[in-house]
């Protein structure tokens, strides 16, 4: 007999163990009849339907007379695609009978999920992630400057985020590089001198600058005065310093009012080889310092034959502001964002708050001029009378400020034991070693633990601090090593939770590593341990302040990174030759990243509906991101709300550059790519990979066809067209976008056609040729079509409920290590309706999830 009919035989001997087990004997007949009548025909033998074969799961609910646990994903599959309408495929089953059929599968799938919770709980077991250790341990030392994300392993990923436990590894490799961290950090914060350092306020100028003089008399490496120095006094050129070779860069202290008026001017932007730095500052501890810098702008007339190149002995006052932005910079030519500001055209002083690692020196960059690429480059901002210019005068710096000595993360290691300089070395006194090690190791794990620790904690890791004085080791190095033990023991990294209604102190740290990204504060401490945290009104308390706090920028960030893949926004760059006006923008990319991240932060500090993630009347723009869009023109660096023209294509993710860089290679766009973001972080629905023996569509940079006639003739095959007509329409209307989110109405090609004059932010001049014109119409599954992204939007605004449903899943999946289940979808559902009268305002949502049974519960 074929196992179709063995199949058939089996389901037409009504026996109820082979449906989902305590069904109603009327309820199993009728499923059993409608699985014979259109299911297993289809989902059997060698090529099933749709990949869906359910001839194995009939087989093992025959053989354990039961269903099994492991069953649960095939059984809601066959549920979600029955109440989808897409099982049968044909004519579909009429709504009574779809009824008949999920009500007590429905039933039934429920009481097997909720049977697993309350053994298993909804989450697993998990370790913190690289960021929220790094967060963690910056709070607990007090130590805002520390780096230690690229310190450890890259996390593992599941349903889009770094939270789930099923992703977050823990092995040898693991270990090791958390130890090496935990010692890192504690050693940066204990004292390296007996006295508290001395708050000094240094000027440095840019005439005294070897980095800034060394390039102002060409070389055989240098001839070209676009990568020269400027050297100015005021807005006119120093002709002296010019001419010769062996005059002073400067006038120094001989002469201070003239020495206030000297400066360095640049008509590039930095970038090797020519990048400009503050390097006779170094910074000697880590901590916080401010900046000030003095500067202005200028202009360079050009040479008379070649106007678009600078004659640095004619200058002149500066015609705008200009944005500069300051990195900090440790070798290997490792860069750090610090800020940005604007120079004027009278000189001024910009101010930055920042935080510095020990040896890191400064290095500035106005952001909106050029970078000279060879060969025989051309300034894109040269006018036949010039090009603009940055003049530094000096830069001060004040710091580091200390607000108690020692500091604070010294104390909470060292309290107030003694210091002793010996040599270089500071030695911290114990007249009784190992009663202050134990004293020491209960104060720190007091403070390092999200909950009270035990005896046994103690005792453990000061025998690691006995052991190490038994080897000779120092008192201090003895307690780093107990301390390094701590921040790498499971109560320190793993989050303890139990099956069943969370502790106060599992609510703490759950609530703080949703909203903060990180461990509980005292606030929510102390409330733990009053067990007070858990009282609903308690609770929402501390949401609303976890949000309002400046901490809350964590989550935004780390939320954003993931959902929406803003992390990645750096790994591909433009293309060169067919995007050379983007390639090497990093100021664009910056204000990109920016832009989505205030954004969302709107949308929760003002509780605005869900509906924005999809269409919004405001954006937060630049002077740069501005002029990208097309927006009216503006001169600043710092991003500001900006209400958008009723016409714009922008308002909403969608159309954010960020998103749409993440979602393009850098040299082309896919709509494929694009039309499967959209549907699974947007829409919340998921696309299945492609079959590995279906090669990818690589769109055609020579513009003899488009990708959409690609897709078309892709799309004619029907197995391929089942998921393509899903996926393929939003990609279609965002296919008037092109790799950095930039509007175009034709594409770009290398084929022969017509040429577009300019030159890149390179210097060098465009190759491209305007290609086939976009077509961003579509259809959608529904059979609704549109023309351009703004009739894609108020369709997919049509079923707002969607939007606001994935977004409830996506934080929820972020704020408790767990994916939605089957029976967690009545509580979003009621989330869903108490605030769909609302338009599902964000800031609600959030507190409604952590708020819910869902986020209480393990």
């Amino acid at each position: 007999m074929s196992k179709l009919v063995c199949l058939r035989a089996l389901l037409m001997s009504g026996l109820c163990f082979l449906l989902p087990h305590a069904l109603r004997a009327g309820d199993s007949s009728l499923l059993l009849s409608r699985l014979q009548e259109s299911c297993i025909d289809c989902h059997s033998g060698t090529d099933p339907e749709g990949g869906l074969d359910l001839s194995p799961l009939v087989e093992k609910l025959v053989e354990k007379s039961e269903p099994a646990e492991s069953d649960m994903a095939t059984w809601i599959k066959v549920h979600d695609r029955v109440k989808a309408g897409e099982m049968p495929p044909e004519e579909g089953l009429d709504e009574e009978a779809k009824r008949s059929f999920l009500k007590p599968l429905h039933q039934r799938l429920i009481q097997l999920d909720r049977s697993h919770i309350d053994v298993e709980g909804r989450a697993v077991w998990r370790r913190m992630n690289r960021f929220e250790y790094e967060n963690s341990v910056r709070d607990l030392l007090h130590a805002p400057w520390l780096q230690l994300a690229n310190m450890l392993p890259e996390d593992g990923e599941l349903h889009r985020f770094n939270k789930l436990g099923d992703a977050l590894d823990v092995s040898h490799v693991n270990l090791a590089r958390y130890m090496n961290a935990a010692d890192y950090a504690l050693r940066e914060v204990v004292a390296r001198t007996t006295d508290r350092p001395k708050q000094k306020i240094v000027r440095y100028y840019a005439r005294e600058q070897g980095d800034m003089y060394r390039r102002v008399h060409y070389t055989e490496f240098n001839r070209s005065p676009e990568r020269a120095t400027f050297p100015l006094i005021g807005y006119d050129a120093d002709v002296d310093v010019l001419r010769d070779p062996k005059h002073p860069f400067t006038v120094g202290e001989n002469d201070p009012v003239k020495r206030e008026q000297e400066a360095f001017g640049v008509v590039a932007s930095s970038y090797e080889p020519i990048e400009i730095r503050f390097g006779s500052f170094k910074a000697k501890t880590s901590g916080r310092y401010k900046l000030r810098f003095r500067g202005y702008t200028f202009w360079a007339a050009g040479e008379e034959k070649n106007w678009w190149r600078p004659d640095r002995e004619k200058t002149s006052r500066g015609r705008r502001s200009e944005p500069v932005a300051i990195y900090s910079r440790a070798e290997p030519r490792q860069l750090r964002r610090l800020g940005d500001f604007d120079f004027q055209i009278e000189p001024s002083v910009q101010e930055l708050d920042v935080w510095l690692l020990e040896g890191e020196t400064i290095q500035p960059d106005a952001v909106r001029l050029f970078r000279s690429r060879p060969p025989a480059w051309h300034n894109p901002l040269a006018e036949k009378d010039g090009m603009p210019g940055v003049a530094f005068q000096w830069m001060e710096v004040e710091g580091p400020f200390t607000a108690q000595w020692p500091s604070r993360g010294h104390q909470l290691l060292f309290d107030d034991l003694p210091l002793r300089q010996e040599g270089k070395t500071v030695v911290v006194e114990s007249e009784r070693p190992l009663h202050d090690a134990r004293r020491l190791m209960q104060r720190f794990l007091q403070t390092a633990y999200p909950r009270p620790h035990q005896t046994d904690d103690v005792d453990r890791f000061v025998s690691v601090v006995e052991a190490a004085l038994q080897e000779g080791m120092a008192f201090a190095d003895a307690m780093i090593a107990g301390y390094t033990a701590v921040l790498c023991s499971p109560g320190f990294i793993c989050l303890e939770e139990q099956p069943g209604n969370l502790d106060d102190d599992a609510l703490a740290n759950r609530l703080s590593l949703f909203l903060w990204n990180t461990s509980p504060d005292a606030k929510l401490r102390t409330l733990a341990s009053k067990h007070e945290l858990h009282h609903p009104e308690v609770l929402s308390q501390q949401v609303d302040r976890l949000l309002d706090d400046p901490n809350s920028q964590r989550f935004v960030n780390a939320f954003l990174d993931y959902w929406l893949d803003l992390r990645k926004i750096s790994d591909t760059s433009p293309d060169e030759l067919l995007y050379p006006d983007y390639y090497l923008d990093d100021a664009l990319v910056d204000a990109a990243l920016e832009e989505t991240r205030l954004f969302f932060a709107e949308l929760i500090r003002e509780n605005l509906p869900a509906k924005n993630l999809i269409e919004s009347d405001f954006t937060f723009v630049n002077e740069r991101l501005a002029k990208h869009y097309g927006l009216p023109p503006f001169e600043s660096s710092q991003l500001r709300r900006v209400e958008l023209p009723s016409d714009s294509v922008r308002g909403g993710l969608l159309t954010q550059a960020s998103v749409l860089k993440v979602t393009a290679n850098g040299t082309t766009t896919s709509p494929v790519v694009r039309g499967a973001w959209v549907n699974e972080r947007i829409l919340g629905v998921e696309i299945p990979p492609p079959p590995a023996s279906v090669p990818a569509i690589e769109p055609d940079t020579r513009g003899a066809v488009t990708i959409r006639d690609q897709l078309q003739r892709h799309r004619a095959d029907d197995s391929c067209n089942v998921c393509h007509k899903i996926i393929d329409p939003a990609g279609f209307a965002l296919e008037s976008f092109d790799v950095a989110g930039g509007w175009r109405d034709s594409y770009r090609s290398f084929k022969e056609g017509e040429p577009i004059a300019g030159y890149g932010k390179n210097g060098q001049p465009f190759t491209f040729t305007q290609g086939p014109s976009v077509d961003a119409s579509g259809e959608l599954p529904n059979g609704r079509t549109f023309a351009d992204v703004n009739e894609l939007k108020q369709w997919l605004l049509a079923d707002e409920r969607s939007v606001a449903r994935n977004l409830v899943v996506k934080l929820l999946t972020y704020a408790t290590g767990a994916s939605p289940r089957f029976s967690d979808r009545e509580a979003i559902e009621t989330i869903l309706d108490r605030y769909a009268d609302q338009g599902y305002p964000i800031r609600s949502i959030i507190v409604a999830i952590a708020t819910n049974p869902l986020f209480l519960n393990k």
